[in-house]
């Protein structure tokens, strides 16, 4: 950047000697198995569950529950993977990321990268940073939604969301919203990596389920999930 203060700079700089000294910077091993390990065990239990005690709606509630929580932790853990700061080596983080987002999760990894560096490059301006670039759904700020809702831009009445962001906010923004861009992401850029990633997950996921609840039902059990899951990330 042009015009920077050099006093800022050096204050920064002092900032991250202090932070390397104590040691801030060094990724706990431990940590990240144990954050990993609760992951996969969420997973085991849900579908225990419903193996052990059948698919009743309560138990399929339960199951969803430790699902979702499942779900939202991994977007947790491979935050930090995308970020390249557990291993030293960036090969071995580029790879576990690819295993939680697109094994554990359903998702891809180059999707989440880009749209999270360009967040991290203009966090909160609008339409240059992704993460509040929802024009499909809703606008976030206090002038925009106005603006956007008296002009009739786009498609939706965006002065009056506060009315109806429960409704499409929480629930849509994974299940419809992420899930078609993931979607056209990979397809339009032709990621046959992170496709191969994202098909491995509902391969895992429907071989599990679908002894057990059938096509539909399995179809109605990842809705579920998907759906408390993204309340869960819009409030977060």
């Amino acid at each position: 950047d042009r015009d920077k203060n050099a006093a800022i700079v050096q204050d920064f700089e002092t900032l991250r000697a202090q932070v390397e000294k104590r040691g801030l910077f060094r990724a706990q091993p431990l940590f990240f198995f144990l954050h990993l390990s609760h992951i996969l065990l969420l997973e085991a239990l849900g579908w225990l569950t419903v193996w052990m005690w059948g698919t009743g709606w309560i138990q399929t509630l339960v199951c969803s529950v430790f699902l979702a929580t499942a779900q939202a932790q991994a977007g947790w853990l491979q935050h930090d993977f995308g970020h390249l700061s557990v291993f030293k080596k960036s090969s071995w983080n580029h790879l576990a990321h690819k295993f939680v987002i697109g094994h554990l999760k359903g998702a891809s990894s180059n999707w989440w990268n880009h749209r999270h560096f360009r967040h991290h490059a203009k966090p909160n301006i609008f339409i240059k940073d992704p993460d509040i670039n929802t024009l499909h759904l809703f606008v976030l700020g206090r002038t925009q939604p106005v603006e956007y809702g008296i002009k009739k831009i786009k498609h939706m009445p965006y002065n009056r969301q506060h009315h109806y962001f429960f409704l499409v906010g929480p629930p849509l923004i994974i299940p419809v919203f992420f899930n078609i861009h993931v979607m056209q992401t990979m397809v339009s850029r032709r990621d046959w990596v992170d496709l191969a990633w994202f098909i491995s997950f509902y391969l895992r996921f429907f071989s599990c389920y679908l002894p057990l609840y059938g096509l539909v039902g399995s179809l109605v059990l990842i809705s579920i999930v998907r759906f408390l899951e993204s309340h869960w990330f819009v409030w977060v």
